[in-house]
């Protein structure tokens, strides 16, 4: 009888640790992303591009890593892609049968939870929506998330979900925000490249005078 209580004791603390996992409730919650410009004068993201938009695990150097346009999903670093929408211009229904309107407001009660019941590593996570589709010609436009701490305690079913709402500046305020893109950047010349420039431009100009 007592390997008996043992052995269930045993399985229900295997089946407990199992449940562990990570589960989150992503969504811009109040923000009205907007490409610059005033958010009382518009337009909202989707009147104008499509949307790519992302949740990421931040890998094991807790870093949001500047993207990689040509890897799988866009993904630079050790970053990894936990799940995905893509909403078309106009607003809608996203891949994950949720909708949305053109400032990225939710539009019904459709699931928003991405979960992982086998999760049980710690670190980070953060939200990355793309301008259109990003290609190597133009670069494309992306605005990026602050990190938010990812909660292995997760058992599915009614448990609770960790609410993470996208917030750029980090510091939960949640009302009406105008969200400039992050990149990417144009790039500044180095100035080695810029001596060689220099240079090559000094030569062209002798040479010019040489030649009268």
């Amino acid at each position: 009888m007592k390997k008996v209580l043992i052995a269930a004791v045993a399985l229900m603390m295997g089946a407990s640790l199992s449940l562990a996992g990570m589960g989150i409730s992503w969504s811009s919650g109040g923000w009205m992303v907007e490409l610059g410009g005033d958010v009382n004068e518009g337009p909202g993201v989707l009147e104008n591009n499509d949307v790519i938009w992302q949740l990421i695990y931040a890998g094991a150097d807790n870093v949001a890593n500047e993207p990689d346009l040509k890897a799988a999903n866009y993904l630079g670093g050790d970053d990894e892609m936990l799940a995905d929408r893509k909403i078309t211009q106009g607003g809608g229904s996203a891949t994950d049968g949720t909708e949305w309107d053109t400032w990225l407001i939710q539009a019904n009660t459709a699931s928003t939870v991405y979960q992982d019941l086998a999760w049980e590593t710690a670190g980070f996570v953060y939200q990355r929506i793309w301008q259109g589709t990003p290609s190597e010609e133009d670069g494309g436009k992306y605005f990026d998330s602050s990190l938010s701490e990812i909660d292995t305690a997760f058992a599915g079913g009614a448990s609770t979900p960790s609410v993470f709402n996208y917030d750029p500046d980090g510091n939960g305020v949640a009302i009406n925000n105008v969200i400039d893109p992050v990149g990417p950047q144009p790039q500044v010349p180095e100035p080695a490249t810029m001596s060689l420039l220099g240079l090559g431009a000094l030569a062209m100009v002798l040479r010019r005078k040489l030649r009268k």
